[in-house]
């Protein structure tokens, strides 16, 4: 629960996520990594070595604007108010997407993970300029991304904005959907949606990490649902490492 506190205390406004970066960088200090940056800020991963990786996606910015932030828990639930405890939105998209990577990075032994900026929309300028710009490079021995990035607890996004073929039906066994209580779902626009729309071949898709309200003062976070979405990944990723044996 610290480090979900710590993630929504820092504001990182589309643009801005010069502070986000550096707070990931640091609680990863003492892990052995390879990380990279491009020309605009994205940051690439890479833990152990492999003929091909599982990797994981999340993007660094948020759609809210700066303020001093207080974060409160309120059993499950998990939300921000300002120094007058107004309702203030807490960043939870997709903060939760960096929680879960952060515990990914730590636990697991072989892994890739690409941080992109700028996912929001900002004024005319349109969303997924930092899934855009990428080299895609990055991903040519990459197996699949799993992206958190999802409102709610229950949906894998399979197929997403414009009817983008995501991952086939069956990327994700019956069995470990229902254990969690997942199901295939349609979906919006978001940095995997925007890497296949550029042809990235690889099976992706966009999973439900527990967050309410996006973009509004009153976003917030059920924690149970957060934690079963990173036993959720853990699981197909054990599931996809199976087949590969």
């Amino acid at each position: 629960m610290e480090l979900l506190k710590q993630l929504y205390k820092i504001v990182s406004k589309s643009g801005m996520e010069d502070r986000i970066k550096s707070f990931v960088l640091d609680r990863l200090g003492d892990v052995p990594l390879t990380i990279a940056t491009d020309e605009i800020g994205n940051l690439f991963i890479t833990k152990g070595t492999a003929d091909e990786y599982p990797c994981v996606a999340a993007h660094l910015d948020e759609i809210h604007s700066p303020c001093e932030r207080e974060i409160v828990v309120e059993g499950d639930n998990v939300f921000a108010v300002d120094r007058l405890w107004n309702r203030v939105g807490c960043g939870a998209d997709d903060k939760n997407g960096l929680w879960v990577i952060l515990h990914l990075l730590h636990s697991e032994p072989v892994l890739k993970a690409a941080l992109f900026v700028q996912e929001e929309r900002s004024g005319d300028m349109a969303g997924c300029r930092g899934a855009r710009a990428c080299d895609l490079s990055f991903f040519n021995d990459v197996a699949y991304i799993l992206e958190c990035d999802r409102k709610g607890s229950s949906d894998v996004v399979s197929i997403g904005k414009g009817d983008t073929v995501l991952c086939p039906p069956d990327f994700i066994p019956e069995d470990i959907l229902h254990k969690y209580g997942y199901e295939m779902v349609r979906g919006g626009k978001t940095d995997v949606v925007e890497l296949k729309m550029r042809g990235l071949e690889i099976p992706v898709c966009n999973i439900s990490c527990g967050y309410y309200n996006a973009h509004k003062n009153s976003e917030y976070t059920r924690f149970s649902e957060l934690t079963r979405c990173l036993a959720f990944v853990k699981e197909v990723m054990r599931s996809k490492e199976d087949l590969g044996k």
